[in-house]
């Protein structure tokens, strides 16, 4: 520390001068100085996930302790719990953190309606929650009159059974298309082009025989990329599906007109 080699972030916690400097460095500082069994939580735990619809963490990193420990000198804020049980902590990460599930509760309160129910899109895409967990975890919760979890309970009841997205854009128009009360489609589902070959194509309505596909960002497609793209609807088109796509932009700046356009789709093949 004399050389300037070693520098104090708190709690008895030093960083080396020379590694830069980061928010995962500061989580993971707060969590070492709060000591053993204190994991990063709330915003700080939603950040590590990297889960949609989140800004990202807040200025101040957040950690969790069990009662009665309450430390100080934190380089954060500490929240101080009785109901942080083993299975709300993943310890298989290089930051401790509360679960995907956990932090999804904790946030409930927080987080507007958008917001709650694209991070649950997110992790459960991704496979970092399970719904009958996140139910029991929640009815656990609830039972102590933890705030924010009836609206997350409410979310779930609302959302069940609905179709999961292969990419955060499916998932979003998925989101659209249900608000709107268009009849949910089928997604990822693979159908025989005309000419041979399997095409697995975005949205899919049986009734109508309609497929949509989303177009993210095509910047660093090649000309061969879009040409078996175009291919592969034309062909389709020749099986008697009718092929309608959205780009990225359509779904995220303009919702109103991809749910437009697919509902008067359906009412015509009606």
């Amino acid at each position: 520390m004399a050389k300037g080699a070693l520098i104090s972030v708190g709690g008895g916690v030093m960083r080396h001068a020379a590694y830069p400097t980061s928010v995962n460095q500061r989580i993971l500082a707060a969590v070492l100085a709060a000591g053993d069994g204190a994991v990063a939580s709330h915003m700080s735990a939603a950040g590590l996930w990297r889960l949609d619809g989140i800004a990202g963490p807040d200025d101040e990193v957040e950690v969790t302790v069990r009662r009665p420990r309450d430390p100080r000198a934190v380089p954060g804020i500490v929240h101080r719990t009785l109901d942080l049980g083993p299975a709300d902590v993943e310890p298989r990460q290089l930051i401790p953190r509360t679960t995907a599930a956990r932090t999804l509760l904790d946030l409930a309160g927080r987080l507007g309606p958008g917001e709650l129910e694209a991070a649950l899109d997110d992790a459960e895409r991704r496979g970092l929650v399970w719904r009958p967990h996140l139910r029991w975890r929640s009815e656990e919760l609830r039972r102590r009159g933890r705030r924010g979890v009836p609206a997350l309970a409410r979310l779930l009841d609302r959302t069940e059974g609905r179709p999961l997205g292969d990419s955060w854009l499916e998932q979003a128009a998925i989101r659209h298309i249900v608000t709107a009360g268009l009849p949910v489609p089928r997604v990822q589902v693979r159908k025989r082009k005309v000419g041979g070959g399997i095409a697995r194509v975005d949205l899919f309505w049986d009734d109508a025989r309609l497929v949509v596909e989303l177009a993210g960002h095509r910047s660093h497609s090649t000309r061969r990329q879009r040409q078996a793209d175009a291919e592969r609807s034309a062909r389709l088109g020749l099986g008697g599906w009718l092929v309608v796509e959205f780009t990225y932009e359509d779904v995220v700046e303009r919702p109103d007109y991809v749910v437009e356009m697919i509902g008067a789709y359906l009412e015509r093949a009606r």
